[in-house]
C-alpha cells in the first residue's frame, strides 16, 4: 500500500467524525441529560405509588415518533392554537413529563378515579389562572394540585423570562412543580430563576386572549395537546 493509501483513510475518517459530529449537534430535538436524582424526592414519589419514581424515561415520552428532529407542541384551546417548541436539550426531564403526559404514556394519580391511569392527560382540561401581562395557567385535573408525583426542577442558565411565550411549569415552591404549565404574555423577569422552563409559543394572541378570558372568570378548554418531532 503507498503512503498516499493511510493518509486519505486518516482524512476520511477525520470528515467522516466531523459529518457525525455535525449531524448530532444539528439534533436541536436531542435531550440533555437528567439531573442527578435526588433521593429524597424519588423516595417521596415512590411511596405515592409512581412507577418511575418522578423520573419518566425520555425514551418512552417519544416512543412512536422520529428518532430525531425539535420536538414541538401544539396546544389546541377553545380560543385556538398555541404552537411550542419545546427545550429537550435543557430541561429533558420536564420535556419527558409534559410530552408523556400529553400523549398518554406517562402514569398520573386520578383523584376523580381514586387510581393510577394513563391518557391524553390534558385533553380536556382548562385554563384556570392569570396574572395580568404576566402569564396564564392551565393543566390542573379538577382543584385538585396533586397528581401523585413532583419533578426535581431544571434551572439552566441562559433560560429566562426574558420574551413573552415562554412555556414553563407551574409550581408551589422547589421542586414541586408536575403537570400544571403556564405562559408568559409579556416579559417576566420577576419569575427569573423559581421555575422550569421547557419551551417557547407563537401564536400570542391566542395567548392574551386566554388570559383576558380566565382573568373575566372563564375557564377557557385544553382540547388537545398534540406532540411532534420534525
Amino acid at each position: 500500500m503507498s503512503a498516499a493509501g493511510p493518509a486519505r483513510s486518516f482524512v476520511s475518517c477525520i470528515v467522516g467524525a466531523l459529518a457525525l459530529a455535525g449531524a448530532l449537534a444539528c439534533d436541536v430535538g436531542a435531550p440533555g441529560t437528567f439531573p442527578p436524582e435526588d433521593p429524597q424526592l424519588a423516595e417521596a414519589n415512590a411511596s405515592t405509588g409512581d412507577p418511575h419514581r418522578g423520573r419518566f424515561p425520555f425514551e418512552l415520552a417519544v416512543a412512536g415518533l422520529p428518532e430525531s428532529g425539535q420536538l414541538r407542541a401544539t396546544i389546541t384551546t377553545d380560543s385556538g392554537a398555541i404552537r411550542c417548541r419545546l427545550f429537550a436539550d435543557v430541561s429533558p426531564l420536564a420535556v419527558a413529563n409534559f410530552v408523556g403526559l400529553a400523549r398518554g404514556e406517562r402514569p398520573f394519580y386520578d383523584p376523580n378515579l381514586g387510581s393510577w391511569t394513563t391518557r391524553p392527560y390534558y385533553d380536556g382540561l382548562s385554563f384556570h389562572r392569570a396574572q395580568e401581562r404576566v402569564f396564564v395557567q392551565g393543566g390542573r385535573l379538577g382543584e385538585d394540585e396533586s397528581v401523585g408525583f413532583v419533578l426535581q426542577d431544571e434551572r439552566s442558565i441562559g433560560t429566562r423570562f426574558d420574551k413573552s411565550g415562554v412555556l414553563a411549569l407551574g409550581n408551589r415552591g422547589p421542586n414541586t412543580s408536575a403537570a400544571q404549565f403556564f405562559i408568559t404574555t409579556e416579559l417576566a423577569p420577576s419569575l427569573d430563576g423559581d421555575y422550569t422552563i421547557l419551551g417557547r409559543c407563537e401564536d400570542l394572541l391566542v395567548v392574551r386572549e386566554l388570559e383576558a378570558r380566565v382573568l373575566a372568570g372563564e375557564r377557557p378548554i385544553i382540547e388537545s395537546v398534540g406532540i411532534t418531532r420534525e
